[in-house]
């Protein structure tokens, strides 16, 4: 132990950053060995945190805590006895579904113009696959689900710091000053801070905890803050989004997340009409222009009326955009096409684009899923009367709706916390099963124990 620290020591004394790099390791894999939620929650934590290489830009630290999650995941699978986490055996035709999906997406390098982007894709789709079954066989209980969502929020929170505390400079001096994160641009951190408002808000209105409700008022100010310096046109569209359901599967509390509804619109609007500068005010209001999405989205519509039915090819649209820059219609900007080829922010054009309206249907099947199973398991929960998880796997509906309004504007079908959210919606669903049943047998019990005294017996 000593040994270890010393070496540390000097490690941190020649290179810092490696020494960060094993000191997470080592209190990485000490989470893993005490349980694998654990190691899901330092995992969720570190996916905010896509900025530090280890052996190049390709591996970077959450790449490699992944890894090792999966690791730990197959050991868990290869050791344990019992199969009440097994996400095959209780949703096959989801497994199937999954599959498909992945099977879909290397199909179409068949026929991809370049076989090496897309497969770099289908290793991205295929560990996401992974995370969203380690999710599923982790998150086994209340506490580990808490755990996991506590982590996400300390994950954005950390990420929102490092965007404050390091800011990134406009490109131009024309440009404003927006907040980013840590490894993300504006746009990304935007959506991820508008899920995080959600899931903090379900903390926030829990009873008899008030430690925890002021921590998570505090990170729904941070986040409603963030999402306004980062003066993204797709981040206030989910904001937007997300008070909406809030209110639409609030159930019992509905009244308070209309509420919410008006304090946070009134915030943004007052912001925008009198603190914000007008170019500021202009960023947000004006439609077009910016990062040339229309162009890009024009571009993208082509390739899908070249091949409806099959696409272009996985993880190919920035690869044959090119090809499609000289269709009728003009362009306004077409460096983002030539010089620097985008992907289509907009997740949706980019999976239709490039799998086809077989790989989207797919891929919207998954979507649907995991929304619906959270909205389920809100169901569940609330029929057991505990209303603490209720109002969290509500909050993980929304939350999941408003990633998905965002990515209306992104390209995130990769998002670790994308998939991490999916997942946890079926999780919470096994596990509200797994309380209703309890209760369930509870009342049994009950029903059968004897009404008052024991009657004596007569010889």
């Amino acid at each position: 132990m000593v040994a270890g620290g010393m070496a540390l020591g000097l490690l941190a004394g020649v290179e810092p950053r490696y020494a960060l790099v094993v000191a997470f390791g080592v209190v990485f894999v000490l989470l893993l060995l005490q349980s694998l939620a654990a190691g899901l929650a330092a995992f969720a934590v570190v996916s905010f945190l896509d900025l530090l290489p280890i052996g190049g830009a390709a591996v970077t630290i959450p790449k490699a805590a992944g890894l090792l999650l999966v690791v730990a995941w197959l050991a868990t699978l290869a050791t344990r006895r019992e199969t009440t986490r097994d996400f095959f055996g209780d949703h096959p035709y989801m497994t199937y579904v999954l599959l498909l999906f992945l099977a879909w997406a290397a199909a179409s390098l068949l026929w991809a113009e370049s076989v090496g982007a897309g497969a770099e894709a289908v290793y991205r789709y295929a560990l996401n696959i992974l995370l969203f079954l380690v999710v599923y066989t982790a998150v086994g209980n209340r506490r580990e689900a808490i755990l996991v969502v506590g982590a996400f929020l300390l994950g954005a929170l950390i990420s929102a710091l490092w965007g404050i505390a390091f800011p990134v400079p406009p490109e131009s001096p024309d440009d404003i000053a927006r907040l980013s994160g840590a490894g993300v641009e504006a746009n990304e951190l935007a959506a991820v801070l508008v899920a995080s408002m959600v899931l903090a808000t379900a903390f926030a209105a829990w009873k008899g905890a008030p430690l925890v409700r002021i921590m998570a008022l505090g990170m729904i100010g941070l986040c409603v803050f963030g999402v306004i310096l980062s003066f993204s046109r797709g981040g206030l569209v989910a904001l937007g989004v997300a008070l909406i359901a809030a209110v639409v599967l609030g159930g019992r509390w509905r009244l308070a997340a209309a509420t919410l509804l008006v304090a946070v619109t009134v915030g943004v609007a007052g912001y925008f009409a009198l603190v914000a500068t007008p170019q500021e005010r202009e960023r947000v209001t004006t439609v077009g222009g910016g990062t040339g999405r229309s162009d890009i989205w024009a571009v993208g519509w082509r390739m899908v009326e070249s091949s409806p039915t099959n696409g272009i090819g996985v993880g190919n649209f920035p690869v044959t955009s090119v090809h499609f820059l000289l269709e009728p219609g003009a362009l306004l900007r077409d460096e983002f096409i030539v010089d620097e080829p985008k992907v289509a922010h907009n997740i949706y054009l980019e999976v239709l684009a490039e799998l086809g309206v077989v790989g989207l249907a797919i891929f919207v099947t998954i979507l649907g899923f995991g929304v619906v199973s959270a909205v389920r398991a809100a169901r569940a929960f609330g029929r057991c009367g505990d209303l603490r998880m209720e109002l969290l796997a509500r909050a993980v509906a929304v939350a999941l709706l408003a990633l998905l309004a965002a990515d209306f504007f992104v390209s995130e079908q990769f998002s670790k916390q994308l998939w991490l959210l999916l997942a946890l919606g079926p999780s919470l669903l096994r596990v509200a099963r797994a309380q209703e049943a309890l209760v369930a047998e509870e009342d049994e019990e009950s029903a059968r124990a004897p009404i008052g005294p024991p009657v004596p017996a007569y010889g």
